[in-house]
């Protein structure tokens, strides 16, 4: 019986040839001769009745009807990579983990600590990848795992909380000098600094503990919590920042803590997986160590919160993390309730 569709090694090389337009070239990539390469695509030819290639003596050119087979079949090979990635990643006994990160909390929170989870757990191998923002509907994510700042209401992937909803007003010592701050209501006259991807947080500041304020949202605007740090700390004016992320800038001095006293939001960073891969080893290793950082450690968890807060319309109560349910295991770093 005729067989209905070419081999996977046949699409590969010709894939490959087709990238390069060089069968050598797709020799190498695929760790076979260039012979190999000639072959396979001759017989996909002859199995096709067309011809894919156009071999000059300036290398090869697809043909019309070789450019629109490769568009058909690409995104066919690139499920087939994709499914493979997924069954491959969420093997029990997985060693390896790629984390999409946000940029600030990794760079000031989490990296400062990472070599304690190396130690104890030296056969784990993180990899860290582009951040992007969780889509865990997707199943073409090039992560196993994510650090996220939100809600925590991502339906469709586990998320763990961590730490940064206990937030500080903070600006330069220079800055506070030049702009006497008495009382809450005196934030009305400085210059706010804004997290664009969060229009929110200083409405929500203000709706919180003062009232509804018109110019809330007024001020220059930057795209990520680094930026802000840099800014308020050249005086630029006052942000509202998760204390987690300016530990070691109002240990030395270089942000001074308004108020010296914390603010909570409803907004905090998780521990994110796509539920497929939750049961993955090395996540559950890495969800197990955090948790011992943020909340049994005291290397960085939030502190008790305030009271006095009304969580965002729509959005859940923040707090801590939820107590241990029966049956959870506890801490294997120092043996604390779940």
């Amino acid at each position: 019986m005729r067989r209905r569709c070419p081999t996977l090694s046949e699409l590969n090389a010709f894939s490959a040839a087709a990238r390069h337009l060089s069968f050598s070239k797709a020799g190498k990539e695929l760790f076979v001769t260039q012979s190999a390469i000639s072959r396979h695509i001759a017989t996909l030819e002859s199995y096709l009745g067309h011809a894919l290639f156009i071999r000059g003596t300036n290398g090869l050119q697809l043909t019309r009807m070789g450019a629109t087979y490769l568009s058909l079949i690409r995104p066919a090979l690139h499920t087939l990579e994709s499914a493979t990635s997924q069954v491959m990643a969420t093997q029990q006994s997985a060693k390896s983990l790629n984390v999409s990160a946000a940029p600030t909390f990794a760079a000031q929170w989490l990296f400062p600590r990472l070599k304690t989870f190396r130690e104890v757990n030296p056969d784990i191998s993180i990899n860290f990848v582009r951040y992007s923002v969780a889509d865990y509907k997707s199943t073409e994510l090039d992560f196993d795992a994510s650090i996220q700042y939100g809600y925590g209401d991502w339906h469709d992937g586990d998320a763990k909380y961590l730490t940064g909803r206990e937030t500080r007003l903070v600006c330069s010592r220079e800055y506070l000098d030049q702009h006497p701050i008495g009382s809450l209501e005196d934030i009305k006259q400085c210059t706010l600094l804004q997290h664009i991807e969060i229009p929110l947080s200083w409405e929500y500041w203000f709706s919180t503990y003062l009232g509804d304020y018109d110019r809330a949202r007024f001020g220059p605007g930057f795209n990520l919590f680094s930026m802000i740090i840099q800014a308020a700390s050249s005086g630029f004016g006052v942000a509202l920042m998760p204390h987690c992320l300016i530990e070691k800038e109002l240990a030395t001095g270089q942000l001074v803590d308004i108020f010296d006293r914390t603010f909570e939001s409803p907004l905090g960073y998780y521990l994110c997986a796509p539920n497929w891969r939750s049961n993955m080893e090395s996540y559950e290793r890495l969800s197990q160590w955090l948790a011992h950082e943020c909340f049994h450690g005291g290397h960085g968890g939030d502190a008790a919160m305030p009271t006095d807060v009304r969580p965002a319309p729509g959005k859940p109560a923040a707090g801590r993390m939820a107590p241990a349910q029966p049956g959870e295991s506890d801490c294997p770093y120092c043996g604390a309730a779940a």
